[in-house]
């Protein structure tokens, strides 16, 4: 059996969360024929195909999907025991701000690997929309803060730029004589702001149907059958789809998802889980 190098297993784990060869070199800190040989070794040495790719698509396969979760925990697990022994004891609160809109997988990924790495540090976790994680930001409330918000803000790292995407459930049936049933966030939603400038922009007509600051309260409206939504892609819940080009809805921009840090400075504590969080989502540390 072959031993697997971690270089490889990381660039797996970036390609699947981004969807993009480009986009996974960029966190890798190499270039995108790197990631391209290092995928093409991988998946000769498992003998398996782990992506579908088109042109414009990476999907993962079925044993790619069936792969995807052992391969974070090994690399969870792995990192963080490289943390524990080069950091030794590192101890002191942190607070972290997350987006609703981000995810709720990796946020037990982080919590897990902060509890049994490093026990000294005390996370707590603020769930709410990105412009009131900002706002936290600047009046000193939060150490650091995963958001999705139009522009680059200064002290921060890109964590990743998927395209945002029209979402609906399986089942939503087209009906163009009527206006586009929305659910969106309340004001102040990068989403939501994306989604409102492009459709008047071609002229679309639409309607919000639900507005809410809770992201389970428009999965529940989209799998309804009655709203259509805005999300990143990649992040689709089971069960949803992407409305397709043929319905007539306009493009959308990509989004900017950063994790912002407060500007006077961050402790050792706020630092590792920093460190932590570029490690788990496979971007490099230079």
């Amino acid at each position: 059996m072959h031993d697997i190098d971690m270089k490889l297993l990381r660039s797996f784990v970036s390609v699947a969360t981004e969807r993009n060869f480009s986009r996974a070199a960029e966190r890798l800190g190499c270039s995108q024929a790197t990631v391209s040989l290092r995928i093409k070794s991988f998946e000769d040495m498992l003998g398996r195909k782990l992506f579908n790719r088109s042109y414009h698509l990476v999907e993962l396969s079925g044993a790619g999907k069936d792969l995807l979760p052992d391969a974070q925990i090994i690399l969870d697990h792995h990192d963080a025991l490289v943390d524990k022994m080069r950091s030794g004891k590192v101890a002191g609160a942190v607070s972290l701000g997350i987006a609703e809109d981000y995810g709720e997988a990796f946020l037990s990924r982080l919590m897990r690997v902060i509890d049994s790495s490093f026990p000294g540090i005390e996370l707590n976790v603020t769930c709410q929309m990105s412009v009131k994680l900002q706002k936290l930001l600047e009046t000193r409330k939060l150490d650091l803060a995963i958001v999705t918000l139009p522009d680059k803000k200064s002290h921060s790292t890109l964590l990743s730029q998927p395209k945002l995407v029209w979402v609906c459930s399986g089942d939503y049936v087209v009906d163009r004589r009527k206006p586009w049933p929305m659910a969106f966030y309340s004001e102040g939603c990068a989403f939501r702001a994306a989604a409102e400038a492009a459709l008047k922009r071609e002229g679309h007509a639409y309607r919000e149907v639900l507005t809410t600051a809770s992201g389970e309260v428009i999965k529940s409206a989209v799998s309804s059958g009655t709203a259509i939504t805005v999300m990143a892609e990649g992040t689709l819940p089971y069960g949803f789809a992407i409305l397709s080009k043929e319905t007539g809805l306009p493009d959308l921009p990509p989004s900017c998802i950063q994790l912002v840090e407060r500007e006077d400075g961050l402790t050792k504590a706020a630092q590792q889980v920093k460190v932590s969080i570029k490690k788990l989502l496979g971007i490099s540390l230079a």
